[in-house]
C-alpha cells in the first residue's frame, strides 16, 4: 500500500518537525479493507466496494484517471464506500490499459494508491461450494454460482432440496465451459452427475468390481471424452496441540480413467504402496499430471482401521511428488510416470497441480507434508516453469495462513485461489492477474461483495472455486431431478 507522503522540506524548528511527523502518522492511520490498493483489475469486475478503517464519519473515496476523469464513491456514516455500478463499468471500460489513482480520506487523514485496469476482462462466473468450516459434521451446504460482473449469486444445487441431506462436492467445469461440468453426491442419492455437450447428461456410479472406490477428485480431458478421477480412502484426525487443528489422512489413493463414450472405467494406477491423487491435464490433453507419494508401510495392513491407527503416527513423513504421464487418446494408454518435482528430496509435499492454458506454467500447493493443505497454515502456492524446469514460491500471492485450491482462467491471464489469510478459519477466493511472459502474478484482491461486512457475516467457507465463462443453464430444480436419479453403474474396461 502506498501512502501519500508529506513534504517536510523548509521546516526549520524542532517543534515544526514534530508537528509534521504527527501529521504524517495521522495520514498513515487509515486504510481500506479489503486491501484494494496496488492491484490489477479486469475491466468486467463488479464494483470493488470497501471499508475505510477505522470506522468513522466524514469519509470520502474517489478514482481518478490521468486525463482527469473521476468517479466518486458513496460513503456512509461509518466509512463504507460503494461505487455506482453503471459509473464503475463506464470508468473501467474508458480506462482499460491505464493506471488509475484511488483516494480515500477522513478529515485530514488521507491515503492514495495506484491501481491498474487490465485491457481485458476475465471469465464472467465463479462456481464454489459453500460449507461451514466444521470438522466432522455438515448440515446445509450447496454449490453456488456467482456472476463476477455483478453481485448476483444463485444456488445450482443445495443439499436441502431433497428429503435426505447428503454431501455434494468436487464440482468441476471442463476448461471453464458452463455446458460441461460434474459433481458428486455422497451418502443419500450417491453418484456422479455429469453434463456434457457431446455425450449429454447422466448420473453414474463409478465404483466397479475390484476398484478402490468411486471417483473423487476429477480432471476433464480437454476433448471432453474422458475424465480421470482419483479414488481415495480418507480419514480425519485431530491434533491435541497444533495450530492446524485437523488432519485429513489419505490411507490409499489410485487413479482411474472414465470414458464417456462407453461408460467404462480403466484403472491407471493400482499400487497399494503408492498414493496417487489430484489429477490434472495439460491443455493439449497429451499429458496427465498428479501428486504421488510412497506409503510409510513396509507391509500394508489389510484392515482400514488398522491402516489408520498405524498411519497417523507416521503421517508427517508422507510427502507427495508431482509426476506426469503421456497419454494416447486413441489407445487410452498412459506411459510410466516421470517426476516433475521431487518434493520429497526437499522435505516438501506438492498437491493440486494446475497447468496454465499455454502449457508452460504449473501452479501447485506446497507444504511440509501431507496432501490436504487447506488445513495447513504453512501451505503456500508455488510456480513451476515447465519449459525451463525452474520453480519458486509465489511470494506475491502467499500469506502466513493457508493458500490451497487454485484455478487458471480460460485465457490464462487470471488465477483464482483459496486463502484463509483474513482470519485463519474461513476460506475465501482471491484473484490475481498473471503475466504469462514473465511468470509473475500481480497483487491479489478479495472477491468483491456489495457490503464488505458480509465476508464476516457469512459463516461459510468458499470451497473449490472454479471459473466458468458463462452461467450454467440448468436451474436448481433441474439439478434436483438429476441428483434424484438412480445412478447407472459404470463398467470395468476390458
Amino acid at each position: 500500500m502506498k501512502v501519500e507522503k508529506l513534504k517536510v522540506g523548509g521546516i526549520k524548528s524542532v517543534l515544526a518537525l514534530a508537528f509534521a511527523l504527527a501529521a504524517f502518522a495521522a495520514q498513515a492511520a487509515i486504510a481500506v479493507w479489503p486491501d484494494y490498493v496496488g492491484i490489477t483489475v479486469p475491466t468486467n469486475i463488479a464494483p470493488l466496494n470497501f471499508k475505510i478503517v477505522p470506522e468513522g464519519p466524514d469519509a470520502a473515496a474517489a478514482l481518478t484517471a490521468a486525463d482527469g476523469d473521476r468517479i466518486d464513491a458513496a460513503v456512509d456514516g461509518v466509512g463504507n464506500a460503494r461505487w455506482h455500478a453503471a459509473g464503475w463499468r463506464r470508468f473501467l471500460a474508458a480506462h482499460a490499459g491505464e493506471s488509475v489513482v484511488l483516494t480515500a480520506s477522513r478529515g485530514e487523514d488521507r491515503l492514495t494508491g495506484t491501481n491498474f485496469v487490465a485491457r481485458l476482462g476475465m471469465d464472467t462466473h465463479l462456481t464454489y461450494r459453500l460449507i461451514a468450516p466444521s470438522y466432522t459434521l455438515y448440515d446445509e451446504l450447496g454449490i453456488y454460482e456467482r456472476d463476477l460482473t455483478s453481485f448476483d449469486e444463485r444456488p445450482l444445487f443445495r443439499n436441502v432440496q431433497l428429503a435426505t441431506k447428503m454431501c455434494i462436492n468436487c464440482h468441476t467445469h471442463n476448461r471453464a465451459d458452463p455446458d460441461q461440468y460434474l459433481f458428486h453426491a455422497r451418502a443419500a442419492f450417491p453418484g456422479t452427475m455429469i453434463v456434457s455437450k457431446k455425450w449429454g447428461e447422466r448420473k453414474v456410479d463409478l465404483k466397479t468390481s475390484g476398484s478402490l472406490g468411486a471417483g473423487v477428485y476429477p480432471a476433464w480431458h480437454p476433448g471432453g471424452d474422458f475424465i480421470v478421477f482419483s479414488m481415495n480412502e480418507t480419514r480425519q484426525t485431530f491434533y491435541f496441540s497444533n495450530p492446524d487443528k485437523i488432519e485429513v489422512v489419505d490411507l490409499r489413493s489410485d487413479l482411474m480413467l472414465y470414458s464417456l463414450a462407453d461408460n467404462t472405467v480403466a484403472i491407471i494406477e493400482d499400487d497399494p504402496y503408492l498414493f496417487e491423487t489430484f489429477p490434472t491435464w495439460s491443455p493439449d490433453g497429451k499429458c496427465l499430471f498428479s501428486s504421488r507419494a510412497r506409503t510409510p508401510f513396509t507391509t500394508m495392513p489389510t484392515n482400514e482401521t488398522e491402516r489408520f491407527s498405524q498411519y497417523v503416527g507416521q503421517y508427517e513423513k508422507v510427502r507427495y511428488d508431482l509426476v506426469v504421464r503421456a497419454f494416447d487418446a486413441n489407445t487410452r494408454r498412459f506411459s510410466e510416470p516421470r517426476i516433475v518435482f521431487d518434493a520429497q528430496k526437499q522435505g516438501l509435499s506438492a498437491t493440486f497441480p494446475r497447468v496454465s492454458p499455454d502449457g508452460r506454467w504449473l501452479v501447485a500447493t506446497v507444504g511440509p507434508y501431507g496432501n490436504f493443505h487447506v488445513w495447513h497454515n504453512d501451505a503456500d502456492l508455488w510456480l513451476f516453469d515447465l519449459a525451463e524446469r525452474k520453480m519458486r514460491r509465489l511470494s506475491e500471492l502467499n500469506s502466513p495462513k493457508s493458500e490451497s485450491y487454485h484455478t487458471f482462467s480460460s485465457d490464462g491471464h487470471w488465477m483464482v485461489f483459496s486463502s484463509r489469510r483474513e482470519d485463519g478459519t474461513y476460506t475465501r477466493p482471491y484473484f490475481a492477474h498473471f503475466d504469462a511472459e514473465k511468470g509473475r502474478f500481480d497483487k491479489p484482491f478479495l472477491l468483491p461483495v456489495e457490503n464488505p461486512d458480509d465476508h464476516f457475516r457469512r459463516m461459510f467457507s468458499y470451497n473449490v472455486p472454479e471459473f466458468s465463462n458463462g452461467p450454467v443453464k440448468k436451474s436448481a430444480r433441474e439439478m434436483r431431478k438429476l441428483v434424484a436419479r438412480q445412478a447407472v453403474p459404470a463398467q470395468r474396461a476390458p
